[in-house]
């Protein structure tokens, strides 16, 4: 549990520093980095919920009232035709169904829960 907490925290941190340095922008060889770095990310945090038992996400922010469950069907449908490769709350904020500060408090009672 320790090490999803850890990826999904990692993942944030690596997520928003790349946004920041793309805003100005970085070549290639940066870029690719942080794609990398972000896909194992992905995947780790992917595998570590899939065996743990906890909360999904998506519940989480329907639970909080952040998203609806029409809106929720509506992320999980764009992330499936996407081929998986995003984790749900990166497709949730690219659709501007949910605010960054909301989408970033459901992960840090994610994170706490597990």
């Amino acid at each position: 549990m320790q090490e999803t907490k850890t990826a999904i925290l990692k993942f944030e941190e690596i997520r928003e520093e790349y946004q920041r340095k793309e805003t100005i922008g970085i070549p290639m060889s940066v870029r690719e980095y942080y794609e990398k770095a972000l896909g194992e990310l992905r995947h780790r945090i992917r595998e570590r919920e899939s065996g743990n038992g906890a909360r999904r996400l998506g519940q989480i922010l329907v639970d909080c009232g952040a998203l609806d469950q029409k809106a929720l069907q509506q992320g999980l449908a764009e992330q499936q035709l996407r081929g998986r490769k995003e984790l749900l709350g990166e497709v949730l904020l690219s659709l501007d169904l949910i605010a960054k500060d909301r989408l970033a408090a459901a992960i840090r009672q994610q994170v706490s829960e597990n």
